[in-house]
């Protein structure tokens, strides 16, 4: 495990600019003062609705514009497609704030173009062209650029060793995701190291198990015994139907499962349906729970879905699906809670986010938000401790046996349940606090 630190940039060797220069102008204000500058210091710009896929720089405003954030995102995806061309250097501008994650589109495009320099250069301040003027001549990593001239690059920290854990008060803990899978193995092992009370929260109800069946997690045999069931009682219902209700069944059981795991470490857990991509689902949910215990101390949010695609076949349908539960949940939460209240937050976002991964764009630039609003609340709440988990594979959660597989033979190893949940729980209650972003596992080590 390593943290992601920014650290100063030091321009390679110049080199020509790669011409013809193109400015998206979806926003133009700053599309403007960036040609004017880049003129200023000798560079001629074309100022372009679309990129015309010939250029050999482009430089994409649209992650500068008040579009609200998932249009934003979906919009600079959308027009790195048109620019797309061999040799190209496309570079995505964003401005630093909580709900930009734009590096994560770079990063996933460096994996399925990699004849393309796709960059992402967040701009900290009042930059303007003449200042971006001298690292476009060696475009070669995503940077953090000041007004100043100065700029940083994301680097990989040493690893991190563990320190004794501190005596721990006891709090309202929300977990979103946290009934089923990976998140609630974490959400176990921190209800043993802190005590206190936990709010498990998802989008599966809690579906009682069907009356004179055993219980079972086995999909397949419970299909089988409810079909064999209903046969008896002289129903006929479809395959769909059977299905539906057995994934429901299963749920449950993982949800009081987790329960009763949760409550025998000697702390209190309860479940609540929430769905984190409706922000009235959210609006009630945290209510109910605020009015109920109080101010919500401790927030962990592990929720999230995938709809993997390459950047060329990616629909606008799937990245708004991905960013609803994982990037506008957060920030459906966030504007629920009281946050000065929080001294604990722990986020999960995936290793994509930083190196990138093939299929996975919407999915790296909901996770680099995530690093990013992390960023922003540890800075909000410097007496909080805000820790945003870069995930490699898991043993179980998302990765099924066919993406199991598929790992084993990059040579990348999956993370145990039990010594994630140990690193999640260790880290958020006793890492350093100034380590935000944290890469957890030997994920894309070529990168």
């Amino acid at each position: 495990m390593r943290a992601a630190r920014w650290e100063a940039a030091f321009p390679a060797a110049p080199q020509s600019v790669r011409l013809p220069v193109e400015i998206t102008n979806a926003e133009p204000a700053s599309a403007e003062a960036l040609q004017a500058g880049l003129a200023a210091a000798g560079i001629e710009a074309t100022l372009v609705q679309s990129p015309s896929g010939a250029a050999g720089t482009v430089l994409f405003t649209e992650g500068l514009t008040d579009a609200a954030m998932t249009a934003r995102h979906w919009a600079a995806l959308d027009a790195t497609r048109k620019a797309h061309c061999q040799d190209a250097a496309l570079i995505l501008l964003q401005r630093m704030s909580a709900d930009t994650g734009l590096e994560g589109l770079a990063r996933t495009l460096r994996r399925e173009w990699p004849d393309t320099s796709a960059l992402c250069w967040t701009l900290l301040d009042n930059v303007s062209g003449d200042m971006l003027a001298p690292w476009l001549a060696q475009p070669a990593e995503d940077l953090w650029i000041s007004s100043d001239g100065t700029a940083r690059r994301a680097t990989l920290g040493s690893l991190l060793t563990p320190t004794p854990l501190p005596a721990t008060q006891a709090g309202l803990w929300l977990v979103t995701g946290g009934a089923r899978g990976v998140t609630a193995a974490c959400a176990v092992e921190l209800a043993r190291q802190s005590g206190g009370t936990f709010i498990l929260a998802g989008r599966s109800a809690e579906t009682p198990w069907p009356e004179g069946i055993p219980e079972t997690t086995d999909l397949k045999i419970l299909r089988g015994l409810m079909a064999s069931a209903a046969v008896k009682r002289g129903e006929k219902p479809s395959p769909a139907a059977i299905d539906k209700a057995a994934r429901a069944a299963i749920a449950g059981l993982e949800i009081r499962s987790t329960l009763a795991q949760i409550n025998a470490t000697g702390a209190d857990a309860h479940y609540l349906p929430m769905d984190t991509s409706d922000a009235a689902s959210v609006t009630a949910a945290l209510s109910t729970i605020q009015q109920r215990f109080g101010p919500i101390t401790g927030l962990v949010h592990g929720a999230g879905v995938l709809a993997d695609r390459l950047v060329e076949e990616k629909t606008e349908a799937e990245l708004r699906r991905v960013f609803a539960t994982k990037a506008e949940g957060l920030f459906h939460i966030l504007s629920n809670i009281d946050r000065a209240a929080l001294r604990h937050v722990g986020l999960f976002s995936s290793a994509s986010a930083f190196f990138g991964n093939r299929g996975q764009s919407d999915y790296a630039m909901a996770n680099a938000i995530l690093a990013n609003a992390g960023r922003a609340l540890h800075a909000e709440l410097p007496g909080a401790q805000v820790k945003v988990f870069d995930w490699g594979p898991w043993e179980g959660g998302m990765v099924d046996a066919t993406l199991a597989s598929h790992f084993k033979e990059q040579g990348v190893p999956l993370i145990p349940l039990s010594e994630g949940a140990r690193i999640f729980a260790h880290e958020l209650l006793a890492g350093d606090p100034s380590d935000v972003e944290l890469i957890v596992g030997t994920v894309w080590s070529d990168a």
